[in-house]
């Protein structure tokens, strides 16, 4: 599984930037604008980047360390239904503009169910620095997720920090 990612993940890298979203192995539209952000103590934006894949980001601004690191965060929907089975890829360009702890971000990331209690179907954690970067979880999904249902959720209330989100992919692999 970890070598068809590794290609999967090189395919999104050269890509052009109207990646199709009709692949058979796509289950979201990889699109900035479709980050979610939400929590107080944050600020969001989108800004025009040509440094990453399809040319802009959503800035988030956390100002400071909150109590639980899930109190700001960034989701993004899941429009495709999930297998119990499936083999998943989530994949996000990202990169810490400032803050963090020691010049990095470690941030948790889960593929879920997007209603209480927010069941993970896939969690890992990616780590940021300053340079844009496409970083992944991957997992097997253990039961059936109807079409629409879940979503990508990045817990950022960590640190102090300044975080560039570019386009999210959610793929199957093939089994």
């Amino acid at each position: 599984m970890i070598r068809s990612a590794i290609l999967v993940l090189a395919m999104l890298a050269s890509a052009p930037v109207a990646l199709s979203a009709q692949s058979e192995t796509m289950l979201n539209t990889p699109s900035v604008e479709s980050w979610n952000v939400y929590g107080a103590g944050q600020t969001h934006k989108l800004r025009k980047d040509d440094n990453v894949q399809g040319g802009g980001a959503m800035r988030i601004d956390v100002a400071k360390a909150q109590a639980n690191v899930w109190d700001v965060g960034a989701s993004t929907p899941i429009s495709g239904a999930i297998a119990k089975g499936d083999r998943l890829v989530v994949a996000f360009w990202a990169r810490l503009e400032s803050g963090g702890t020691g010049g990095s971000a470690e941030i948790p990331t889960i593929l879920q169910v997007a209603s209480p209690p927010y069941a993970p179907i896939v969690a890992g954690s990616v780590t940021l620095g300053g340079e844009w970067k496409l970083v992944s979880i991957t997992g097997t999904a253990a039961a059936d997720h109807a079409a629409g249902s879940t979503n990508v959720a990045l817990q950022l209330g960590g640190a102090a920090q300044k975080i560039d989100l570019g386009p999210a992919f959610v793929m199957k692999l093939a089994k």
